[in-house]
């Protein structure tokens, strides 16, 4: 009997519930009034609460205490309890008209059944929502904002109510899915975020169109007519022709001259030792085949000419 007592004990403090009860707002408010009275009630300028599934399992409710310091209080309202209380010297919000709740008919989880609804028209998916109280600078009503994210803590729309009507005033931002930015996610903190991200999504990409051969023809490749030769225009294969054959009359230059200077040397060393020299092919004569400047040795009319006396004498 006593096991089966102590089973029943520890399924109740393992239930979801007991552990994480997600409140609503108005249950977080009636705790502050429970705790600090209706007073602190009419202090309440802003309530706010995170990571809702649905529902928050913190509400973080300001109150304008002029008696606290930097004149904000903060209060974290968790399972119906006043969990944690502050009082910042520097607000990070500025300040803000107290909210009449006489006026708040629209609780959190109206809120969010209304978000939901505009979520699924818009073909949005979300895994958690952000709910945020105040009172309109325009209107002085209060007015819910609720954002929402998947469950990557990326933002994928915005939706804003009417506390007092529960009229829907907007909702844009509509990220649908598998179209969510990745520039709007946060950055990691770690490598092994960074590990853990799912691969992005595949996009539309289309490869280059091909070109054909007639594009080449048509002058894509063709150079004004103030450059050289090597850079004129053409097809593609002529361009390749063109580059093999200065590659082939560079490789025959080189092994001619290789071949020359063997020639040389060899029949320096024969004309040595035999006195003959029948290696050289141009033996005692000037090689100079690269200077460019032609041989008339033979030709009969490059002789000098020998001028004869004057006519007459």
């Amino acid at each position: 009997m006593k096991r089966f007592s102590f089973v029943l004990l520890l399924a109740g403090l393992l239930a979801p519930g007991f552990i994480l009860a997600q409140d609503t707002a108005y249950k977080a408010l009636r705790a502050v009034g429970t705790k600090r009275g209706e007073k602190a009630l009419n202090q309440v300028t802003s309530l706010v609460g995170k990571l809702g599934r649905p529902q928050p399992v913190d509400w973080r409710v300001m109150l304008d205490d002029p008696t606290a310091r930097g004149g904000v209080r903060e209060l974290d309202i968790v399972s119906g309890q006043i969990s944690s209380e502050r009082t910042p010297a520097q607000p990070a919000a500025t300040a803000l008209p107290p909210i009449d709740l006489t006026k708040l008919n629209l609780d959190s989880d109206g809120a969010f059944q209304m978000a939901e609804r505009e979520a699924k028209r818009n073909q949005v998916g979300f895994d958690s929502v952000n709910y945020r109280l105040v009172v309109d600078g325009a209107s002085r009503e209060p007015v819910w904002t609720l954002e929402l994210y998947d469950y990557e803590q990326r933002p994928v729309g915005t939706v804003r109510i009417a506390a007092g009507t529960g009229t829907l005033l907007g909702a844009s931002n509509w990220v649908p899915e598998g179209r969510v930015a990745r520039s709007q996610r946060p950055p990691a903190e770690s490598d092994a975020q960074v590990l853990n991200e799912p691969p992005p999504p595949p996009e539309d990409v289309r490869p280059p169109a091909a070109n054909t051969a007639s594009d080449y023809h048509d002058g894509n490749y063709a150079s004004s007519d103030n450059q050289s030769d090597d850079q004129g225009g053409g097809s593609l294969s002529e361009h390749a022709n063109r580059f093999g054959a200065s590659v082939l009359q560079f490789g025959q230059n080189v092994a001619h001259r290789t071949t020359r200077i063997f020639q040389t040397v060899g029949g320096w060393f024969q004309e040595k030792f035999t006195g003959r020299n029948t290696i050289d092919p141009k033996h005692g004569q000037d090689d100079d085949e690269y200077s460019g400047e032609p041989d008339y040795s033979h030709d009969s009319y490059s002789k000098p000419v020998t001028p004869g006396p004057p006519a007459g004498e």
